[in-house]
């Protein structure tokens, strides 16, 4: 089968497809014939060595998260799926010290990660959600704690979780601001916020304020007018952890090497509010509500572009300027 591999961490023409054998589903595995992946930003700061301070692979590695596709195999263990089913889902590709993603026409995804594709979605459109919507979910659900009523800030909100957050939120019930730039704000009105914000000509804490939760998808650069903005008792939850550029900088929080510059917000909090820092699970039972949701017409996904299989490098590149509109689409089969 053809595959995006890569021999060493570095630029995205590291990333080069190849032939390599099909994987075998063990007891509880999923062979999925991927018709669609995409890109996300976790694929390229993998790609460059972003995130060595937490996993540091041997190669070659085929890099990639999310996927859509048919079923070709089960494992002995495996009852909730069929071959010919038609599925998506996204994989944490750890297996061992190397990594298994899904940038390849062929993956074997656990059971528990996979959830019937919704039929109102193309493969393609389907790519698009599992890692992303599933981020938003976790957050805002999970951890956010999420109610009817609900003040929600969320930073980046035309971004690939962000326009999941912003839509979640709204399904859920919540008053719910974001910012985006200027080129953004119409995609803003479209997901239906109630407060739209750009960042380039507005300050936050001028459009909002008394929030119960701000999702940041941005990094330790929103902290301060994010705090400004939250009410006591009320959660910043952060997807983007500031990780330590020097070996004495590093020490543990929940089991996690992060700097000291995330620590040193940690005690400016106060007034009962939390920060807390989620790291997206693939879970099938989270995604088969998130696909109800489509099918209802209360979510969507928004893709910027759709990029062949040989055009990976070129979609790797446009992610890395943090300004995708929605999300990056792979096409791998027919």
């Amino acid at each position: 089968m053809k595959a995006v591999i890569a021999e060493e961490y570095g630029p995205p023409e590291v990333l080069q497809i190849a032939d390599v054998e099909v994987p075998r589903p063990g007891p509880n595995g999923v062979l999925v014939q991927v018709h669609a992946t995409s890109v996300n930003p976790v694929d390229w700061k993998l790609r460059k060595g972003l995130l060595r301070a937490l996993w540091d692979f041997w190669f070659p590695v085929i890099w990639g998260t999310d996927c859509s596709g048919v079923v070709v195999e089960v494992g002995s263990a495996v009852t909730s799926f069929k071959p010919g089913d038609q599925v998506y889902g996204f994989k944490h590709g750890v297996v061992g010290r190397t990594y298994r993603g899904t940038y390849a026409e062929n993956v074997v995804v656990p059971e528990s990660a996979l959830a019937m594709k919704p039929a109102s979605l193309s493969h393609e459109q389907a790519a698009a959600v599992p890692l992303v919507a599933l981020t938003a979910w976790q957050a805002l659900v999970k951890q956010g704690r999420i109610k009817p009523g609900h003040r929600v800030l969320i930073h980046a909100g035309a971004g690939g979780v962000g326009s999941f957050a912003v839509q979640i939120a709204k399904a859920f019930g919540a008053y719910v601001a974001a910012t985006a730039s200027t080129r953004n704000q119409y995609l803003l009105r479209e997901l239906g916020v109630d407060i739209a914000i750009d960042y380039q000509r507005e300050r936050i804490e001028h459009k909002i304020s008394n929030c119960d939760l701000v999702l940041d998808a941005v990094g330790k650069s929103v902290w301060p007018s994010s705090l400004r903005v939250l009410k006591p008792g009320g959660r910043l939850v952060t997807l983007v952890l500031p990780l330590p550029n020097e070996p004495s900088g590093k020490f543990r929080f929940f089991g996690t090497v992060i700097s000291q510059t995330a620590a040193g917000y940690l005690g400016a909090l106060g007034r009962g509010r939390r920060l807390v820092i989620v790291f997206a699970k693939p879970k099938g039972s989270e995604l088969e509500k998130i696909s109800a949701l489509i099918e209802a017409g209360k979510i969507r996904p928004v893709i910027q572009k759709v990029y062949a299989l040989d055009e990976i490098a070129e979609a790797h590149r446009v992610s890395e300027t943090r300004h995708v509109r929605g999300k990056l689409v792979v096409r791998v089969g027919t």
